[in-house]
């Protein structure tokens, strides 16, 4: 049986500051490189068992280690694929990737440059993305000003294994592919780049039963209420920003912002005009007529009444002063209220009378002045003044 906790140092590759693994489908079975098919084939079987998902409730973790594990079986276990492998590495096993002489050697140079500026690209610190969340506030809290808790998702350590990925009660060992380093060495030459380990998660050590609240990472998203201000005066559009509470950061980068987007709720009685309200109120021909009291809704809640003076116009503004939105300077606009006078709908006989003896008895000096004004129209010379 082969002991997967005592590799010899083979294959290595020095650098200025320390000696760095370099990953083969052997180091996966945790066998030398010149391991014959017999200890191949036990390595695998005992890797085989331990990670098959079948004994880890098929956690996806497992059944990922398990293909890794297979793929390096599948070429090492076939004399005709471990040759190729032995010569050109895994890019021999591509479509094109056997082909002798100079193609063959352009397609493997091309083949590493590619991982290698991948790899160097997925290893490098980076910024998470900047997210945006927008927030639908009331008329009131836009024109005021509110403080509001929206939910917001982040990652951290996993409460149910400490973020050690397993679950509690069962242990965690060495990873075997990168001998608890965490890193292996990808490529050769000016093109080799170190990558996380893709056994282990960039861990160094594989969890021998994953926890199945965070699949194993150790980490794990949570809902926070985080608190927004609102500021006043806002309005539809604004974005208010909540720094690092965007995704987290890739390889130890900062995590980005979280831009809170305004929409503003129309409010079925009052509208907004820059610093001052505005508000439209029904009332009757005889209020407008006789004058009456009027009652007008306040954005802070509650209402006010007015009074109605008599002979009101249709479209007659009132101002109530200082019961508005707040100002730049700390004081606050104005409310204007326009009275509209409602057409009365006529059902009854006897409202018809009442309204046609109401004409009679009424005088309109607005619809004289415009009756003398077209009379004078009409008896004009056409294109005269």
């Amino acid at each position: 049986m082969t002991t997967l906790t005592a590799l010899a140092p083979e294959r290595r590759i020095e650098s200025d500051h320390d000696e760095l693994l370099v990953t083969t489908f052997y180091r996966l079975l945790g066998v030398r490189d010149g391991a014959d098919p017999g200890e191949i084939k036990s390595a695998y079987r005992a890797l085989a068992r331990k990670y098959h998902p079948d004994h880890n409730s098929g956690h996806p973790l497992s059944e990922r280690r398990f293909r890794l594990l297979a793929e390096a079986y599948e070429v090492l276990s076939d004399a005709e694929q471990r040759e190729k492998y032995d010569r050109y590495g895994k890019v021999a096993l591509t479509k094109r990737g056997d082909q002798p002489g100079f193609v063959g050697g352009v397609q493997r140079l091309l083949t590493n440059v590619e991982q290698a500026i991948d790899a160097r690209r997925k290893g490098q610190k980076r910024r998470g993305d900047d997210r945006r969340l927008p927030l639908e506030v009331s008329l009131a809290h836009a024109v005021f000003g509110t403080t509001i808790a929206i939910s917001v998702v982040r990652t951290g350590t996993c409460d149910l294994c400490k973020g050690n990925g397993a679950d509690p009660g069962t242990g965690v060992e060495a990873c075997h592919v990168c001998d608890s380093r965490g890193s292996i060495r990808e490529g050769t030459g000016l093109l080799a780049v170190d990558t996380p380990c893709s056994f282990c998660d960039a861990r160094g050590k594989v969890a021998l039963s994953p926890c199945g609240a965070c699949v194993g990472v150790g980490i794990r998203e949570r809902t926070l209420e985080v608190p927004v201000t609102v500021p006043p005066a806002a309005k539809t559009g604004r974005r208010l920003v909540l720094r690092g509470y965007g995704p987290s950061g890739v390889n130890g980068g900062e995590a980005g912002d979280l831009f809170v987007e305004l929409t503003i709720k129309n409010h079925p009685l009052i509208e907004r005009d820059g610093d001052d309200l505005r508000c439209a109120v029904p009332i009757t021909i005889t209020e407008a007529v006789l004058g009456g009291e009027a009652v007008v809704p306040l954005l802070e809640g509650g209402a006010v009444a007015v009074r109605i003076p008599p002979g009101t116009r249709s479209g007659q503004f009132l101002r109530l002063r200082g019961r508005g939105g707040p100002t730049e300077k700390g004081a606050r606009g104005d409310v204007l209220v326009r009275l509209d006078i409602e057409t009365p709908v006529v059902d009854s006989h006897v409202a018809r009378e009442l309204l046609t003896r109401l004409d009679q008895v009424s005088i309109h000096p607005l619809r004289a002045s415009y009756v003398r004004a077209l009379n004078q129209h009409q008896a004009s010379e056409p294109g005269g003044s």
